[in-house]
C-alpha cells in the first residue's frame, strides 16, 4: 500500500470520531470528564469494528487460498504469529455444535459455489461459515445459495426475491432459499 492510502485511510478513521463529536446532542466540548469518557466509548466502538473488518479480510483471504505466511508477510509479522493471532478469530463457526450440524472444511472462494450448490441439492441448508469451512444442517428441502460482493446494502432487495442472509465475509454476503 503506498504511503498516500495509509495516510488517507488514518485520515478517515479519525474524521469518524471528529464527525461524531460534532454531530452528537450536545456537542463534544472537551470541558468535562464526561465529555471524554464518551469520546472514549467511541473511539473504542470504532476500533473494535476496526478489529473485526481486519479479521473478516484475513477470513476472506484465507478462503482465497492466501497463507498463513502470505498474511503474516502483509502484516509485517511471521507465519505463526499471524497464525495465533487471528487463526482462531477467523475459526470455525458452529463447530461442535451436535444437532445434526456437519462442517465441510477445504472451503475456498474459488470451489465454495460449487460446494453450496452440491449440498443444497442433498437438502443440506448452510447454516453459519468460517474460514475455509462451510456448516450445514440436513433438511427436508433442497436449497440453492448466492454469493454477493459489497456492503450487504442489497439485502432488502434479496430479502423480496426470497433469499434469507446467511452470514457475511468482507467482501463476501451469502444468502439462500429453498428451491421449488
Amino acid at each position: 500500500m503506498r504511503m498516500q492510502e495509509e495516510q488517507w485511510l488514518r485520515t478517515r478513521t479519525a474524521s469518524i470520531i471528529l464527525d461524531w463529536a460534532e454531530e452528537r446532542e450536545p456537542p463534544f466540548s472537551g470541558l468535562g470528564k464526561a465529555d471524554f469518557a464518551e469520546a472514549i466509548v467511541a473511539a473504542h466502538v470504532v476500533a473494535d469494528e476496526a478489529r473485526l473488518n481486519l479479521n473478516q479480510w484475513i477470513a476472506a483471504a484465507r478462503r482465497a487460498d492466501m497463507s498463513w505466511a502470505e498474511i503474516g508477510k502483509t502484516l509485517g509479522i511471521s507465519k505463526q504469529a499471524a497464525q495465533q493471532r487471528f487463526g482462531r478469530a477467523t475459526g470455525h463457526a458452529e463447530e461442535g455444535v451436535d444437532n445434526g450440524t456437519f462442517v465441510r472444511t477445504g472451503a475456498t472462494a474459488f470451489n465454495e459455489l460449487r460446494i453450496l450448490a452440491g449440498e443444497g441439492r442433498k437438502g443440506n441448508e448452510l447454516v453459519a461459515l468460517g474460514a475455509l469451512t462451510l456448516s450445514f444442517r440436513p433438511s427436508e428441502q433442497t436449497w440453492e445459495y448466492c454469493r454477493r460482493i459489497g456492503t450487504g446494502s442489497d439485502t432488502t432487495r434479496m430479502q423480496a426475491e426470497g433469499w434469507e442472509h446467511v452470514a457475511s465475509w468482507l467482501p463476501f454476503h451469502y444468502y439462500k432459499r429453498v428451491t421449488e
